[in-house]
């Protein structure tokens, strides 16, 4: 059995012959919607809230003023008890070293005497901010189904359709 061989020249007459035979159309159909459903998406928002509270905070307050003065009262009394002892060059560095002892000795004397730390207190306001979450339903669209030949169909949209156009192509 031998195969047909068909020439270069019979091949392009044969294809357009079946193309133009069989022939198509295509029109549009509108379908009744038989129901709209509503569709809903989650939405999350986050909520910041602001929380205040008064805190006590410890203010410390040195002896300041009672230190200089018992430094200098006592620079100048061990000055001059310095400037008793010694002649000469000795006496000099007698008083300058008796100033100096005199002015430690003063602010240490000052600082036991009422001269130290005090603590107070003081109220401080502090904020911080907290985020909470909240969940809502937002309209997102509608699923708008029909019945077409037999079948279901569903279409999404914006807003609920009262028809849903088909496309139907006939062949023959």
């Amino acid at each position: 059995m031998s195969i047909p061989s068909f020439s270069a020249f019979s091949l392009p007459f044969l294809l357009c012959g079946t193309l133009l035979a069989s022939e198509s159309f295509s029109t549009v159909e509108y379908v009744k919607v038989t129901r709209s459903a509503p569709v809903y998406a989650t939405v999350q928002e986050e909520i910041p809230e602001e929380r205040c509270y008064d805190v006590q905070e410890a203010v410390e307050s040195g002896g300041g003023m009672n230190n200089v003065v018992g430094a200098v009262a006592g620079g100048a009394l061990g000055g001059v008890l310095g400037h008793q002892i010694g002649g000469g060059t000795g006496k000099t560095v007698a008083t300058v070293g008796g100033a100096v002892l005199g002015t430690l000795a003063g602010q240490k004397v000052a600082g036991s005497y009422g001269g130290g730390n005090t603590t107070s207190y003081r109220t401080v306001r502090k904020c911080e901010t907290h985020k909470t979450y909240k969940s809502r339903q937002v309209l997102s669209g509608y699923t708008n189904t029909a019945l077409f030949k037999g079948k279901q169909i569903s279409v999404q949209s914006d807003q609920p359709l009262k028809e849903i156009p088909v496309t139907v192509t006939y062949s023959y």
